[in-house]
């Protein structure tokens, strides 16, 4: 009976960060111990940081520290990787990670507080195995064998090979794992002892016959046994104030751990919020940025479509003037010729009705152009008037209403000369009223 209860203590195997130097260690436990349940043991010591030295918000640090600890938990399940390699079944194996500011007595008081009875840690590095070794090196391993209660049976392994064996010298019956209650217990074996000043005064003529008779023996052995019951009252008393000191460290130890965790929580749940926050912020940035770029490329088609067709339209049109403009000036060769027969007073009788040809007017000042040049859209204008157009604030052509491919001008010559041969055949072109 007490072979099982033995074997359903849980086991706890203390392991580094790194699965590389405690492997050894739990692969010892796994091939060596029978247990129902293990726990794999590891104490993380955050890193130190505060706003002044590192220039960092106070909640940029605990983000930080929040991001480690994930980092130290998962490094941890590479050793459930390892037990369940070896034929652990999952459920079988936990791990028991805490926060504290040193490692040993970390573990000791997670002795204390889980009332852990086995335990293995490792005795040293790995690499400081030699066979036959037999000393612990390990500053962590000696520090929890010293100080580690009674009742915990501690094995110390290096590199696969059992080193030492601290044996429990203290159990409590029960399975309870409860500080409190192994007080309690010790407080009733602490009044079950009988002081040995209690039996000599219940025999109180005894005391004179002590030397002379044959009791002799026997009294020297109830002194024997007095001296043995001090020596274990002295012993329970002492693992009395350790366990008391232990609660009280734990207590403390809880509600601050309590008030960490909260806060870190806190932190934690900040953390995710803004991350959130960033991701839904650069999901519409790229939602933007794909748009613009269906836009530009919407636009582009639609630039490559609409320049050859407007091309087109404008060398048309200006084929078209230039045609125009020969037609005229052919025109205007006849007129000189026929005019060359009449006599000189025939200018006086010219009329109002001989109006000059609609393409001498300018589509903007509806006058005579004296400067005429060919704008983006093919039309000819007055080059001043075009130019004031577009200082007011004209981005469409007068004649067509479509926006100007450029703001050019180009000089129509063949027009300014028809322009001015008709002006020398009109001269009193200007004069009217």
């Amino acid at each position: 009976m007490a072979e099982e209860a033995w074997i359903d203590d849980p086991v706890y195997v203390a392991v580094n960060k790194d699965a590389g130097e405690s492997r050894s260690t739990l692969t010892w436990a796994l091939r060596h111990l029978q247990f129902k349940k293990l726990f794999l043991l590891h104490v993380h010591l955050p890193i130190s940081m505060n706003p002044t030295s590192s220039g960092l918000e106070q909640s940029e640090i605990d983000a930080i520290q929040v991001s480690e600890l994930t980092s130290t938990y998962e490094s941890l399940l590479k050793y459930r990787d390892i037990c369940l390699h070896e034929g652990v079944n999952e459920q079988d194996v936990e791990i028991f990670c805490d926060v504290g500011n040193n490692v040993e007595e970390g573990i000791v008081n997670l002795i204390y507080e889980n009332n852990i009875k086995k335990l293995i840690i490792g005795a040293a590095a790995d690499s400081r195995y030699s066979e036959g070794m037999v000393n612990i090196t390990s500053r962590k391993a000696k520090y929890v064998s010293s100080h580690a209660p009674h009742c915990c049976k501690i094995w110390l392994v290096c590199n696969g090979n059992l080193i030492q064996t601290r044996e429990g010298r203290f159990d409590l019956e029960g399975s309870s794992h409860s500080s409190s209650e192994s007080l309690a217990s010790l407080h009733d074996l602490d009044s079950a002892l009988i002081p040995f000043e209690d039996v000599v005064r219940a025999e109180p003529d005894s005391e004179s016959h002590a030397l002379s008779s044959p009791e002799d023996q026997s009294a020297r052995g109830s002194a024997a046994t007095y001296y043995e019951e001090q020596r274990r009252r002295l012993e329970i008393e002492e693992l009395k104030r350790e366990l008391e000191q232990h609660d009280k460290m734990n207590r403390e130890r809880e509600e601050a751990l309590s008030s960490s965790f909260g806060v870190t929580q806190m932190l934690y749940s900040e953390e995710v919020r803004r991350r959130r926050e960033a991701e839904e912020d650069l999901n519409r940035a790229r939602a933007e940025i794909k748009d613009m770029k269906r836009v530009q490329k919407e636009l582009e088609e639609q630039l490559y479509i609409d320049c050859p067709r407007r091309l087109d339209m404008v060398e048309k049109e200006r084929d078209e003037a230039i045609k125009k403009t020969e037609e005229l000036l052919g025109n205007l060769h006849l007129e000189k010729g026929e005019s060359s027969s009449h006599s000189a007073s025939s200018s006086s009788q010219w009329s109002v009705s001989n109006e000059p040809p609609p393409y001498f007017i300018c589509p903007i000042s509806k006058e005579i152009m004296q400067n005429p040049h060919v704008a983006a859209d093919g039309y000819t204008y007055e080059a001043d008037e075009f130019k004031n157009w577009l200082v007011h604030g004209g981005e469409k052509s007068p004649m067509t209403n479509l926006k100007l491919v450029n703001h050019n001008l180009t000089p129509n010559l063949a027009l300014r000369s028809a322009i001015n041969e008709w002006l020398q055949q009109h001269p009193y072109f200007f004069d009217l009223p």
